[in-house]
């Protein structure tokens, strides 16, 4: 059996929960099993990432994870779907009923992946893995007296320090999603324009929740001079912002946001955003501006201080019950097939 899930070679706390959390939720017998691939974590649920399994031997388990950067495989009526990660991939793929929530929340039937409980007194800045450029967050995070996590740490030690936290604040959404299922309130960011609108409401409303996420102000003028480039970009790709999908979009209004923010127009021109070997030399010789770095330190500050958000109890435990069905189905389907 094989785990797919997207590999960084930086390293990414979403993606990375894949190789330590499956053996902990699946038996080793699955393991053992040839042809079987679990797709997991992640927003891989689309034909860029998938595609590839079309017409192979291969027998393709959903379990928790979305779709988002392109439309849903093409040959994904020929698998196993079991769960998705919220309402929204639900409806896209045209498997309302299969509307979950994310597969993370399995950490919370795998109790030995936990570090010991610890006192909750640290307030947490967990950034998007694609904010992590030039702006100096470990010390931005320390003037206003938050912890910063790397979602390039290794599992293990995310997992220790939110063991100890009271608040997370997150750009990268498995932030939000581990706090949420660690009964740790949460509140959801913006630092880059980018963050992707449709994944993060597909989760929270899989928990019943609002996104309403508060903006960080980037904490060096190279990274606020491309966010600005890449606000440009969404403006005219008539995405900017992130009330697109507010509400409850139709599967039309999400098709029609899919060909616009991830069109191949678009994203090119989201790539010459970047440095480029002119911009780039220009940049290094452009120092740390401390006007910068207050505003990203208030500016967190104020985030902190905003209500949290937590799903309830109830809701919380249903979608986790969803979950550990979905993988028990998982479990007998490879198994019949032997």
């Amino acid at each position: 059996m094989e785990v797919f899930y997207y590999k960084d070679p930086d390293g990414n706390f979403g993606d990375d929960l894949n190789q330590v959390l499956w053996p902990h939720i699946l038996s080793k017998d699955m393991f053992a099993i040839p042809d079987v691939v679990v797709v997991g974590i992640g927003s891989i649920l689309n034909e860029h990432w998938l595609g590839a399994f079309a017409g192979s031997n291969k027998r393709i388990l959903v379990l928790g994870a979305g779709t988002s950067y392109g439309h849903p495989p093409a040959a994904i009526g020929a698998w196993s779907v079991l769960a998705v990660r919220g309402p929204l991939t639900a409806d896209l793929i045209g498997l309302p009923e299969k509307a979950a929530t994310d597969g993370a929340v399995l950490l919370a039937a795998a109790p030995k992946l936990l570090p010991p409980a610890a006192t909750k007194t640290d307030v947490l800045f967990m950034p998007h893995h694609r904010s992590l450029r030039r702006s100096r967050w470990r010390e931005i995070a320390a003037r206003a007296g938050i912890k910063f996590v790397s979602p390039r740490e290794p599992v293990d030690a995310i997992l220790t320090a939110f063991s100890s936290a009271k608040l997370v604040l997150a750009e990268a959404m498995h932030g939000a999603i581990v706090a949420d299922t660690l009964r740790i309130p949460w509140i959801p960011l913006t630092i880059a324009p980018t963050v992707d609108e449709f994944k993060w409401r597909d989760w929270t409303q899989s928990v019943n929740l609002p996104f309403e996420p508060s903006n960080i102000a980037a904490g060096h003028p190279a990274d606020h001079a491309r966010n600005e480039r890449m606000a440009k970009v969404l403006v005219g790709a008539g995405v900017s912002g992130h009330e697109n999908l507010a509400g409850s979009p139709s599967r039309e209004q999400a098709r029609r946001y899919f060909d616009r923010r991830f069109s191949a127009e678009t994203q090119q021109a989201l790539l010459r955003t970047g440095p480029g070997r002119i911009r780039s030399a220009v940049e290094r010789l452009r120092p740390s501006d401390a006007k910068f770095e207050d505003m990203a330190v208030r500016t967190l500050r104020a985030a902190a201080a905003r209500a949290p958000y937590l799903s309830s109890d109830a809701i919380f435990g249903s979608r986790l019950n969803q979950m550990l069905d979905a993988v028990a189905e998982a479990e007998r389907i490879a198994r019949s097939q032997l």
